[in-house]
């Protein structure tokens, strides 16, 4: 029986199918995350187009059951078994959509946010900037990547909580950067609120207004009672640990890098 072995955000995924296209799709775009089967969360998956809509995902806890479904997947995951079914397209569209609804609902379980923004490493740390669209996480992002720096993504980034410290995994997922992404993890240096400017700049940033970014950065899909509870105490713990502050940016070049 065709299978692939992924591991993300330090949590490992085993898909077994009849059919070996979802199998290929998930080998081509998640090659780099590869890993042997065995531990972690075990699909039979099954080849079934779907619908185009609804195009977002939908995500509910009933029980230990985790349920997800959009117009082209859906997918039941018996959390304390660690099994379940997908029933999903057998294209790369479908099944990243898949997964980052997934992920998004386990990071929340560990502790953890998937967020919308860019991150990078500096010496041996990582580092994410959160901004609502058009704040300059892509173009942050490339210069960065033009100064040599390592991006670990332009778009979408993975925070786990592990031992009382939080960690930043490399994604799969990104933006208009369009990279693969890498396997790693490094510890959580700080957290940048992110605005273009004239001139680089780095200022205190209110408790306040950290949360308020970080609640409208973090991506999840799922709704329930206990959702809003997770969300808040994760970020409580984020915000208790992580240094935030606000960084005001010149596209020019990548002197920024000099203030972090």
């Amino acid at each position: 029986m065709p299978k692939a072995g992924l591991e993300l955000a330090g949590t490992r995924l085993l898909f077994k199918s009849d059919s070996a296209g979802i199998i290929s799709v998930l080998k081509r775009r998640y090659g780099r995350f590869s890993v042997p089967g065995g531990g972690g969360y075990a699909f039979r998956t099954v080849e079934a187009p779907g619908a185009s809509l609804p195009f977002k995902p939908a995500v509910f806890l009933s029980g230990s059951l985790l349920e997800l479904a959009r117009g082209d997947f859906r997918a039941g995951l018996h959390l304390a078994a660690a099994s379940g079914e997908l029933h999903a397209a057998a294209n790369e569209q479908c099944l990243d959509a898949f997964l980052r609804a997934l992920l998004s609902s386990l990071l929340l379980r560990s502790g953890g946010f998937m967020l919308h923004s860019a991150g990078l490493v500096k010496k041996g740390r990582a580092y994410l900037f959160l901004g609502r669209s058009g704040a300059g996480k892509s173009t942050l992002s490339r210069l960065a990547a033009a100064a040599g720096r390592e991006v670990i993504s332009d778009e979408v980034n993975l925070v786990r909580r592990e031992k009382g410290r939080f960690l930043v995994y490399g994604s799969p997922f990104w933006g208009e950067m369009r990279a693969d992404g890498r396997p790693g993890r490094w510890p959580l240096g700080g957290i940048f609120l992110l605005k273009k400017s004239r001139a680089n700049a780095v200022s205190p940033c209110g408790g306040a207004e950290a949360l308020g970014l970080l609640l409208r950065c973090q991506l999840n899909f799922e709704k329930g009672p206990d959702v809003s509870r997770l969300v808040m105490d994760n970020a409580a713990a984020l915000l208790a640990k992580a240094a935030f502050s606000r960084l005001e940016f010149s596209k020019k070049d990548a002197s920024f890098l000099e203030l972090l």
